[in-house]
Formats: C-alpha cells, sequence, structure tokens
C-alpha cells in the first residue's frame, strides 16, 4: 500500500486573489523549481503522491487556480485558458518566482501551454501529463464519457481526494469551464514555444487518447514523450515514482550547464 505524504498549504495574496498552494523541498535548494498545474475540478491537492518525489532537491510547488481548490474570491464568470495563465503570473509575481519548469495535468497542461506562450522567459521546460488539447480533440460530451470511464480503472485511494474538490468547485463551473477550454487550440499554441517539451500518458487513459499526444507531438520539435504501461489518466496518482523519475530524469538533462 502507498502512503500518501500531506503537503501542508500554505497562503499568498495577489493583486485580486489569496492564493491557496502546497510547497515542498529544500528552501535553499539552487535548482530551477518546480510548479505544477492541476486539471479540471480538482486542486493541488490532486499532486499529493507526485509533489514530494519530485523534492527531494528542488522546491515543489503545487498551486490552486481561482476557482477551484481553496483559493479565494472565486471568480463569478468561467476563466479561460489565458485569464487562468493570467492568474498563475499573479500567482508566481507573489511568491517572487520568476523561472519555473512548468508541469500540467489534463486541463492543467492547456493551462501551463498558454502560459509558456504568454510568458515565455518564466518556462525553462514544460511538462504535459495526460493534457487535453482543445479544439482539435474530442469535445466535451466524449471527454464526459471518458472520465465515466476511467473513474472505473483509478485506484479508490483517489476518490476521498476527489470528490471534496468536485463537490468545492461545483458543477456548473466545471462544466462550463470545460466547455469554453475546448475552444482553446493547445495544439497551435504549443507550436510556438521554443521550450523544451515532456508529454507523459497513461496507457488505459480513456480521455486523453494516444492519437491525441501525437498531434500535440508533431506540432512541436522539442517534444519527449513517455507512455506508463497500464496506467489511467491520473498516471501520477497510480505511478507516481514512474512519473517521477521520468520529470526528474528530464528536468536534470535541462538543468545541466548544456542542457
Amino acid at each position: 500500500m502507498r502512503v500518501t505524504r500531506t503537503v501542508p498549504g500554505a497562503w499568498v495574496t495577489g493583486a485580486a486573489t489569496r492564493f491557496h498552494y502546497r510547497v515542498a523541498g529544500p528552501a535553499d535548494a539552487s535548482a530551477v523549481p518546480v510548479v505544477l498545474v492541476h486539471g479540471l475540478g480538482v486542486s493541488s491537492a490532486y499532486f499529493a503522491r507526485l509533489q514530494p518525489l519530485l523534492a527531494a532537491e528542488r522546491r515543489v510547488y503545487a498551486v490552486d487556480l481561482p476557482g477551484f481548490g481553496r483559493t479565494r474570491p472565486r471568480p463569478h464568470h468561467t476563466l479561460k485558458g489565458g485569464a487562468l495563465a493570467a492568474s498563475l503570473h499573479e500567482w508566481m509575481i507573489a511568491l517572487g518566482l520568476t523561472r519555473v519548469h512548468l508541469i500540467g495535468h489534463s486541463l492543467g497542461g492547456p493551462v501551463a501551454v498558454e502560459f509558456a506562450h504568454r510568458y515565455p522567459e518564466c518556462v525553462a521546460a514544460l511538462v504535459l501529463i495526460s493534457p487535453t488539447i482543445g479544439t482539435r480533440g474530442p469535445r466535451t460530451p466524449y471527454l464526459s464519457w471518458g472520465l465515466l470511464r476511467d473513474f472505473l480503472r483509478e485506484p479508490p485511494s483517489l476518490f476521498p481526494v476527489l470528490v471534496p474538490d468536485y463537490v468545492r468547485a461545483g458543477i456548473r463551473r466545471i462544466i462550463a469551464t470545460d466547455a469554453v477550454m475546448d475552444d482553446e487550440d493547445t495544439v497551435g499554441i504549443l507550436a510556438t514555444i521554443h521550450a523544451p517539451v515532456l508529454i507523459i500518458r497513461g496507457e488505459r487513459d480513456p480521455i486523453v487518447s494516444r492519437e491525441n499526444i501525437h498531434t500535440l507531438h508533431d506540432a512541436a520539435p522539442l517534444v519527449h514523450y513517455h507512455e506508463i504501461a497500464g496506467a489511467p489518466h491520473v498516471v501520477q496518482w497510480r505511478e507516481a515514482p514512474q512519473v517521477a523519475a521520468h520529470i526528474t530524469a528530464f528536468l536534470a538533462a535541462i538543468d545541466a550547464p548544456h542542457g
């Protein structure tokens, strides 16, 4: 049985938002820090298994995006990818983070790609875990069906994290955010990014297909890809050690003097 180490929460206030986030790793680490961006309806708690594994030699942050988790106030309207990326930048400024390795899971992938497009000087590398791809991928009804199928493949230990986050976000915000992100052209935006990119997908992911990943892979020349055998959509929960090993090796190569 895997034991999940809880990373305590912290708070910081940006221009107009009080952000909840989690941070792990040595405060005096010299390596480029990592920022984890969660997917639809969930929060920083989604990375409870992955975050400590990445934090041996660097600071690793996981933030609750506006409208999700414990970050307040909740926006009155649905935020698109650009607004979520701008909020992420606001949070980084509040913490004094200037350049990071950015990791996004599922819908957090398009947010991370949009952030790297808008603030390229802030991103050393991009890691996309089971990323949705917007206009060139399946639409909301198909994704919803994939989500239902995925529930049957995820380990039971995930649901005590999933359910409270979904309740906190609310079904209206989840559906509305999913709908507006369907209109984002993640593939086209990724093609403009010059940072190295790593994509990780679970082999049994019913939400993000292998064809979706190939579409992303063809969009940018600096894309590396790993598929985790037997893993579902939330691959960083079920197979955290494997995911962490791939990410750690990728980031170490980039951080090397001639990476």
